[in-house]
Order: C-alpha cells, then structure tokens, then sequence
C-alpha cells in the first residue's frame, strides 16, 4: 500500500502487528508522538513530516477500525467479552448497517390529539344542549324546610338563600376558608347571616350551581334578625 492507507509502515512504526489490541495501538501511537514532538529539543523538519504522516495513518486505521469492528489488516474481529444480553451468534456484524426503527412517540401523541379533539366536537357541539351533570341532579327530597328555596329542591343546586348545610349536604365540606366564605380550590361561596348571597364557579373546578356568577335579577330577601 502506499499514501495514507500504508499500514504495514505504520505499524513498523508502532513496533506492532495487526492483530494487537485496540488499546495497545493507542497507546503505542500515544508514546510514538511524544518521540516525534517538534518541541522535544533537537526535532528537525523531518521529524515533522514523519509526525504528519503518523497522525494521518492513525487516523485512517481509527476510521477503519470503526466501520469494520477491527484494525486493518487484522485476521479477525477482537473478542467481545462475555455478557447476560444476547449471545454473539445472535449479534449482527458490525460491517452491517441496521436500520433505525422509527419513533413511535410522536404518532401515538398525535393520535391522542385527535381523540381528545373529537370528545370536544361531540361534547361541545353546536346546537345540542350538553348532558347534566350526574353530580348535579338528583331526585327531589321528599321532606325539606319550607324556608328552603323550591330549586334547591327540585334539581339539588346551591342557590341564593341557601344555608351553610344545605350546602354542605350538595357540595360537601369546603376545602378551606373561613365562617363566611367557602373556598372550593377556585371556586368560592359567600355567605352572609348564614345562608348564601354569592358565589363564583370555576371551569376548573365548578360548584353546583346553575351558572358561574349568581343572576343579577335574581331576588332573595335575608333571614329575619339578619345584622350583618
């Protein structure tokens, strides 16, 4: 061989043969470039070139050895030590290129894109009225106050007038707040003289009520006594 691809000349100058292992290769190529260094003292322009053209073969038997499994010129592929994985038989070669699978990532996100657009579609469409809420309804009580307003009754909403137990027997106990006010993660119920006079119902977590704010025509008249 001639050029850059003359491995028998680099491996006279390693002072090894082909069938050496990788790591003896670096490291006899490691101890011949500090002998060619041009800085160790009294290195001519000759020492130089040879520096050069070292480092090229090296370069090209690295690349060979990289495609091939094994240095150039070498009888075999070196040994793979011994694992629990799969046996060598059973491993393509490595001069093989196996084709990369392809990510299942992104299809399976984008189908989930379009699942969840179509449950919106369907739950959202135009000119069909949404299902209520099985939280929402329920069968009307048969014994009730006759204090309590008829709504609350006949659907099993939180309504203007409401007391702090109805509420709580609907929508249970709140998740913090104080005597006056409830707080339901976003959402909230005020009260006021114990029975409830306003509240507001987040998307994100929406009370039972029949909207978000309570209707501005809505009339309601305070318990009797009421002072606050």
């Amino acid at each position: 061989m001639a050029g850059d691809t003359d491995f028998i000349a680099l491996y006279q100058a390693l002072g090894l043969d082909p069938d050496c292992s990788p790591e003896a290769f670096r490291q006899a190529y490691r101890k011949r470039v500090g002998l060619l260094h041009p800085d160790r003292p009294g290195e001519s322009a000759r020492s130089t070139r040879e520096l050069q053209r070292l480092n090229a073969l090296y370069t090209a038997a690295i690349e060979f050895q990289r495609r091939h499994g094994r240095l150039p010129g070498a009888s075999q592929a070196p040994a793979v030590p011994p694992s629990s994985g799969p046996s060598p038989s059973s491993r393509p070669s490595a001069a093989v290129e196996v084709e990369p699978r392809p990510k299942q990532g992104l299809p399976i996100a984008l189908l989930g894109l379009i699942l969840a657009g179509l449950w919106l579609f369907a739950t959202f469409a135009p000119g069909e009225p949404a299902a209520p809420s099985p939280m929402v309804a329920a069968e009307p009580s048969a014994a009730h106050s006759p204090n309590e307003p008829a709504s609350l009754h006949a659907t099993r909403i939180i309504a203007l007038g409401a007391t702090a137990q109805q509420v709580r027997e609907i929508h249970g106990d709140p998740v913090s707040g104080w005597e006056q006010r409830w707080e339901y993660g976003p959402s909230w119920i005020a009260f006021r003289c114990g029975v409830v006079v306003d509240w507001y119902s987040s998307p994100l977590r929406p009370l039972k009520v029949a909207s978000e704010h309570p209707s501005a025509s809505t009339e309601w008249s305070p318990p009797r006594n009421c002072r606050e």
